[in-house]
């Protein structure tokens, strides 16, 4: 039904056409262009011989919406070129593209989706997030969702999948089918009881790496109240390799929303499965309320992913605040991955003028590598302010500071200022993959 590696051109146009093959009611169409320019006195991240650079960054994208009637979408595409004027890097070109669609064809009973992610990641984990140490990264996902009403309180649903992941270095590319069904009863208005059953195959593309199936039974508990909201899902997971290795084990997770005022709010995830290293990477890309992907390290093996996010959210006057933190505990079937990681997060926004918005930010995360006895300590401290020169035209100014500390030597250590300015007509604004996720 698709190819194994999906062009990211050929996913954009795939969706396109799945939206302008029907009648289109208010689609919206958004270009940009831009230019960016960044000064760093470390670019390659390195403890000695540092190097510093200026980057100028060129940018073109677009955005195109539809948002209303039984077909919907929204596709943001961007190409960024950067070139390193001292030559620490050579000049690289980076696409991305996020690409969402749905067509309802049987209005609260059945709907096809389309979903596209082309993005970058890193390869190794462990490593300064440089561009040598960046891939292009694909996800396509095409469903449907199935619902049946069995009686006004029983609803009984079915969810076909297919997803492929694509990596440009990393030699896990994988095709996977999945199907789930759930079985949910509205105890009341407020409260919601039921079962849910999922297989999920794994087919990896290189013929040398073990498939693997997945097969989860969850108890699902949901519910609402006047200023929260829950779900949660209690069972177990099995997994069985093709060489006849398998294992089950308890899974489960917990999603809870609370509105503590009318601006400000709460919400807490926590989780533990066993599921594969693409899965769970793509589930916290989708939902950056479950942590950061980019400390998951691509493999074959299978994962125990243990997760605990918390975030808080408020808007005092024009102030607006967000703090959040997770613990995550990666514990890998074969390679000598497992690591425990501590985050947490500070984003401040001030509007000075109506024109003029400030913002600071600062981020720290704690790395134990537990198979290597390492531990990095890693922090980024920064502030930007944004002008609107006009309903259309922005610019952008940036100045952060990187440090990384490692208990393994300083070849792992490295500190870096730098400054960064962008001027953005239209829609989007350039894009630094090296500045995206990790350390």
């Amino acid at each position: 039904m698709c190819q194994s590696h999906l062009n990211p051109i050929k996913s954009a146009v795939c969706i396109g056409l799945f939206l302008l093959s029907f009648k289109i009611s208010a689609l919206e169409f958004r270009p940009g262009v831009g230019v960016g320019v960044e000064y760093t006195d470390n670019a390659r991240l390195t403890s000695e011989n540092q190097v510093d650079d200026t980057i100028i960054v060129g940018y073109i994208g677009a955005r195109l919406e539809e948002l209303e009637g039984p077909v919907t979408g929204d596709i943001t595409a961007s190409l960024n070129h950067q070139r390193y004027t001292s030559d620490s890097y050579e000049d690289t070109r980076y696409f991305n593209l996020g690409a969402t669609g749905r067509w309802e064809m049987i209005k609260e009973r059945f709907d096809w989706y389309l979903r596209n992610y082309y993005f970058q990641r890193p390869i190794n984990t462990t490593d300064p997030n440089t561009p040598d140490n960046i891939q292009d990264s694909n996800i396509f996902t095409f469903g449907a969702n199935m619902v049946f009403p069995v009686s006004a309180r029983q609803t009984f649903t079915l969810l076909p999948e297919y997803r492929n992941f694509y990596y440009e270095i990393a030699v896990t590319d994988n095709q996977q089918l999945s199907l789930v069904s759930s079985w949910d009863y509205q105890v009341s208005s407020v409260t919601t009881v039921g079962l849910n059953a999922r297989i999920r195959s794994v087919d990896y593309d290189e013929p040398l790496i073990t498939d693997v199936t997945f097969g989860s039974v969850f108890f699902a508990f949901s519910g609402s109240r006047a200023r929260s909201e829950f779900i949660t899902n209690l069972g177990t997971t099995y997994v069985n390799r093709a060489n006849d290795q398998s294992t089950e084990e308890f899974a489960g997770n917990l999603d809870w929303l609370v509105n503590l005022t009318s601006r400000s709010r709460f919400r807490a995830y926590i989780a533990t499965d066993l599921t594969d290293s693409s899965a769970g990477a793509l589930n916290a890309t989708v939902d950056p309320g479950q942590g950061d992907p980019n400390f998951i390290q691509i493999t074959s093996d299978v994962i125990r992913n243990q997760v605990m996010t918390l975030g808080y959210l408020r808007q005092i006057g024009t102030l607006g605040s967000s703090l959040t933190g997770e613990y995550r505990n990666l514990n890998y079937s074969e390679s000598p991955n497992d690591r425990r990681i501590w985050n947490v997060s500070l984003v401040l926004g001030y509007p000075v003028t109506a024109l003029l918005r400030s913002g600071f930010y600062s981020r720290y995360y704690n790395v134990e590598y537990i198979d290597t006895d390492r531990i990095d300590d890693s922090y980024t401290i920064g502030g930007d302010l944004r002008y609107q020169l006009s309903r259309n035209l922005h610019c952008v100014l940036d100045l952060k500071y990187r440090n990384r500390e490692s208990n393994l030597g300083l070849q792992n250590n490295y500190n870096e200022w730098s400054l960064y300015a962008s001027l953005t007509y239209g829609f989007g604004q350039p894009l630094r993959p090296t500045r995206t996720g990790g350390f």
